[in-house]
């Protein structure tokens, strides 16, 4: 009859972690403790009671995980970063990947650049994509 003390143990482990965390890791864990000692009063298996315990926390977990993921989900910052692409600006030091030179400046910032060719310095230019902090290029078609 002794088996209640480790369930409470269990109990308040598990519940202590989760206190810590904050994220919904052991509060499976603290229901199935929470049977698996409700059992300890009924028999004196401990098999019975830790499959109990196990059994209680695998069909919490499977059913509820996904929807306290979808919860705890954090919406995405949007930055703006991106909305320079499609934007023109001007080279301001020779675009050379193959040198892994380059710098460009647009929406009045200086950006580090790359591109499949060599653009030189006061070439106007159109921003493809970017990776990082890294702008990919081409010179424009209005180049003057």
């Amino acid at each position: 009859m002794w088996q209640y003390l480790i369930w409470i143990g269990v109990f308040v482990v598990a519940l202590v972690v989760e206190g810590l965390t904050m994220q919904l890791v052991s509060i499976w864990f603290a229901v199935g403790a929470l049977a698996g000692l409700i059992a300890s009063f009924i028999t004196d298996s401990l098999t019975v009671q830790c499959t109990l315990f196990v059994l209680v926390s695998l069909a919490l977990f499977l059913s509820t995980r996904p929807l306290v993921k979808k919860w705890n989900k954090k919406p995405a910052v949007h930055t703006n970063a991106d909305s320079v692409i499609g934007m023109e600006g001007v080279v301001k030091q020779e675009v050379n990947t193959l040198l892994g030179t380059g710098r460009v400046y647009v929406n009045g910032l200086s950006w580090a650049a790359r591109s499949d060719v060599v653009i030189p310095v006061d070439t106007k230019i159109v921003v493809l994509e970017m990776k990082g902090v890294t702008l990919t290029v081409r010179p424009s078609d209005n180049e003057a």
